[in-house]
């Protein structure tokens, strides 16, 4: 497996550098051979256990056995989708609600979903259980921290039209994410925005119980994290798609089956991670991420969910009306359809 540092911008740069010692003198996943794709993958963001999945199909050699060869790098939110359409990146995974409110300004966004790692968004609110907020009308009044740009903020506006409170009586604070665990952990704000799989961290670091506040309570048809290409890609090499696809998906169940193995098959990769907390976050990411219906495929995409997405999004203001879901989504690569 290979680390190519030159295509990132500094700070990610970094990063890399550090999966980089990691793996260092590691073969799985390599190969000499000439017919061998050579790809570029971006994880959602840096190397938490949520994405460790990617490091699975690795290890387990499911990307060696379609015939592709992947550098995987530490991703960066939202800025992934411009690494794809950049060429920086051949594969990379983001929340599909990104992807909606960029089409929002720009209609010809150049990338493409291929198939869905979350199957309900993951996004929401955390506090602590000393602070009394114990649901969505608790907040008014209080301190929102997180990072400019993050799919809560990005959605914030939407989910409190939902539920039902004023969210401009909430106070909005920018911080970097990794100050946000400390700034929740010694009252200098009272909320943050977070995942699910955050609770382990935010319990850790505060030494008390956390409470979430899930947006997919209300967001209840919205996907999270998907799997994106260029659609550049997607029309001229599907075969790559399907082969990269099926390969991560593989990679999706065994570690959310195996969750302990699955941590430490990405401290293996990433020396900064921490296998037990990987773990736990893959066993809070199950439910969101599994297959909502018996038989469907991991990876799956409904064509109709998309749509009611969209006009929730539409209905609550959140983008203007136009948008459809073969704007978002190649649905005749998406796992489980006709090829």
């Amino acid at each position: 497996m290979r680390i190519n540092s030159r295509k990132l911008p500094a700070a990610l740069a970094v990063a890399a550098l550090l999966v980089t010692a990691a793996c260092s003198g590691d073969e799985n996943g390599s190969s000499s051979d000439a017919d061998t794709d050579q790809v570029t993958y971006l994880t959602s963001f840096a190397n938490f256990g949520r994405d460790s999945y990617v490091w699975v199909a690795l290890e387990k050699g499911y990307f060696e056995e379609v015939g592709i060869d992947v550098t995987i790098n530490p991703g960066a939110g939202a800025e992934n989708l411009a690494h794809l359409t950049s060429g920086q990146a051949d594969f990379a995974v983001a929340d599909i609600t990104l992807a909606m409110f960029a089409h929002d300004q720009n209609s010809d966004l150049g990338v493409t979903a291929v198939a869905a790692i979350h199957q309900n968004t993951m996004a929401g609110l955390m506090a602590l259980e000393s602070s009394g907020i114990r649901e969505p009308g608790d907040l008014p009044g209080h301190t929102l921290a997180d990072f400019n740009g993050s799919v809560m903020l990005t959605l914030f506006e939407t989910y409190a039209n939902l539920a039902g409170f004023d969210a401009d009586k909430v106070e909005i604070q920018h911080a970097p994410p990794q100050e946000l665990a400390s700034l929740l952990a010694t009252g200098a704000v009272d909320v943050i925005g977070q995942f699910a799989v955050g609770e382990p961290l935010i319990e850790t670091t505060a030494g008390e119980e956390a409470i979430l506040l899930p947006y997919s309570e209300y967001l209840t048809d919205l996907y999270g994290v998907v799997l994106y290409t260029a659609t550049e890609t997607a029309t001229e090499n599907p075969d790559l798609v399907r082969r990269f696809t099926s390969a991560l998906m593989r990679g999706l169940e065994y570690a959310l089956d195996h969750p302990e193995e699955a941590g430490q098959i990405l401290a293996k990769y990433d020396e900064a991670a921490i296998a037990e907390v990987a773990a736990r976050e893959l066993e809070l990411m199950a439910p969101f991420a599994r297959p909502l219906n018996p038989g469907e495929p991991y990876g799956v995409l409904d064509r109709d969910r998309v749509a009611r997405s969209i006009g929730l999004l539409e209905a609550a203001g959140s983008i203007q009306p136009g948008l459809t879901p073969e704007q978002l989504v190649s649905f005749d690569l998406v796992p489980g359809s006709d090829q």
